[in-house]
């Protein structure tokens, strides 16, 4: 069977070193011709947040996030969730142009074996065979849509946001009376306690760094928030649900200190801080428990039905998209040279909830894709 296409781009990507993600390459790509039941992706769009930062930090750890995408010695290809088009087929029920949302390697094109579903590519590719398929899921969708970069950032996060909600629901029902969040300016966060507004008398509290407490506070999702600096004036309804996406010891330790027995439950959800570590700390009852969405995201499917529970994750989803309007404001970086200094403001500068960096790989007419090095 002849492969189907399309005319095709000038393929290139970002690689990074793998133990100092500062030091980046931009290279021209080479695709091998299609093997059946491949396809080839062009990339439209793809987001840049912490989440992707923390990929490359832990890419080498218990989860490896480098093996996903394999690079040359040394180098890593840093994933992204974003849009992305079939611009060539040779597999029989997947045709050419068909739009889909999924998890990418940084840069312009994507080559997978799939099996093909009603609703989503299922990328069968032996190398990632290892990831949950909640990684290797590239669901269809329409578009392009106004809306669209707002999902771009949002869309890989809220998947945490909407089942750590759930459980958090689920505690508040057996006697929980508030919430402390860290990293509360992170956009799981966000997600997490927009979707708790308005239920129970849960009080919420967020932890910050001192620079976006006054910004968490102009926002006006948590009950109250603090810097770091201030756990000591946090007086909470016991007993409390302590949800951390930090992953920094020395933080989850301080809420312990504090809290002490009035913890309920700890949910370990992120790895936001640079010291970061997946180990959870040891500590008293109860003891912190890491908090893996895709298994939650099964458990609840099988439970709830996969058509139920996807008709109410869209519904939530589509809310808060078209609420973030209100308050997060897009930056677009387009073609190899603009991602790559997006990547570097990312790890260099604190990112601000209100500003997201959305990559267009196609570049400019002025930055052509080719060799180049950027260490």
């Amino acid at each position: 069977m002849g492969s189907e296409t399309m005319v095709p781009d000038d393929p290139w990507a970002v690689l990074v070193r793998r133990e100092d993600p500062s030091r980046t390459r931009t290279v021209r790509e080479n695709p091998l011709p299609l093997r059946p039941e491949q396809v080839r992706l062009r990339v439209e769009r793809f987001g840049l947040t912490a989440n992707n930062v923390t990929y490359a930090r832990l890419g080498d750890s218990e989860l490896p996030f480098w093996d996903a995408f394999p690079a040359p010695d040394g180098w890593g290809r840093v994933p992204v969730w974003g849009y992305s088009r079939v611009v060539e087929s040779r597999h029989p029920e997947v045709p050419v142009g068909r739009r889909h949302f999924g998890y990418l390697p940084m840069g312009s094109h994507h080559t997978l074996t799939v099996r093909s579903r009603t609703d989503h590519l299922l990328d069968d590719s032996p190398q990632r065979a290892f990831l949950h398929p909640w990684y290797l899921t590239h669901r269809r969708c329409r578009g392009p849509g106004e809306e669209d970069d707002l999902r771009t950032l949002l869309r890989p996060l809220y998947p945490a946001s909407y089942n750590v909600a759930a459980l958090v629901t689920e505690l508040s029902g057996k006697g929980a009376r508030s919430l402390v969040v860290t990293s509360a300016s992170s956009r799981t966060a966000l997600g997490l306690v927009d979707l708790l507004k308005g239920g129970d008398d849960l009080v919420t509290l967020g932890l910050t760094a001192p620079e976006r407490r006054d910004v968490l506070r102009s926002m006006d999702v948590y009950n109250r928030v603090l810097a770091y600096e201030e756990l000591d004036r946090a007086f909470l309804p016991a007993p409390t649900v302590f949800v951390d996406f930090s992953g920094d010891e020395e933080r989850i330790s301080n809420v312990y200190r504090r809290l002490g027995g009035d913890i309920l439950h700890t949910a370990l959800v992120g790895y936001t801080h640079p010291r970061a570590r997946i180990e959870p700390p040891d500590l008293h009852d109860p003891r912190p428990e890491i908090f893996f969405t895709p298994d939650r995201e099964a458990e609840r499917e099988e439970r709830e039905g996969p058509g139920t529970y996807r008709r109410a994750y869209v519904e939530a989803e589509e809310r808060f998209v078209r609420e973030a309007r209100s308050w997060l404001r897009v930056r677009h970086r387009r073609g190899p040279r603009e991602i790559v200094t997006a990547w570097s403001d990312l790890l260099n500068e604190p990112a601000s909830p209100l500003t997201g960096d959305v990559c267009v790989p196609e570049p400019r007419p002025s930055d052509p894709p080719g060799n180049r090095n950027e260490e």
